[in-house]
């Protein structure tokens, strides 16, 4: 009998985004990452507000991820992408499914930060 223990290696994530090789792809990509930590961050302070409160390090980075975001939409806007809402939206889905989360709760979660995105646009154009 062989004593010799055994390692199972998990295999890498593959991830079905396409490479980055223009300037224009690389800022969808960056979109999507961007939508989707915001996304992440959502979910966390969902599960956190469950087990009794949302810590104020989650607010503070979900905080960020915000503003990062509204800083993005408005430079994307000027540069012409027009559509910038639904490229976010399927970016940031891409992102968070390529990160196994499933994805119902991916088109959930990136539906939830472009409601709190488009808020905080009518707020300051107020």
């Amino acid at each position: 009998m062989d004593s010799t223990p055994t390692t199972n290696t998990p295999a890498p994530a593959t991830f079905t985004i396409e490479t980055a090789s223009t300037p224009a792809l690389f800022l969808e990509l960056h979109l999507g990452a961007v939508v989707g930590a915001t996304a992440a961050m959502l979910g966390e302070g969902v599960g956190e507000f469950q087990d009794g409160g949302v810590t104020s390090e989650t607010k503070s980075k979900s905080a960020k991820f915000l503003c990062e975001l509204l800083e993005l939409r408005r430079y994307m806007i000027a540069a012409g992408f027009s559509d910038f809402d639904s490229l976010a939206h399927r970016r940031g889905v891409e992102i968070l499914v390529a990160c196994d989360t499933p994805s119902a709760t991916a088109n959930f979660l990136v539906a939830e930060v472009m409601k709190l995105l488009e808020k905080l646009v009518r707020q300051q154009a107020n």
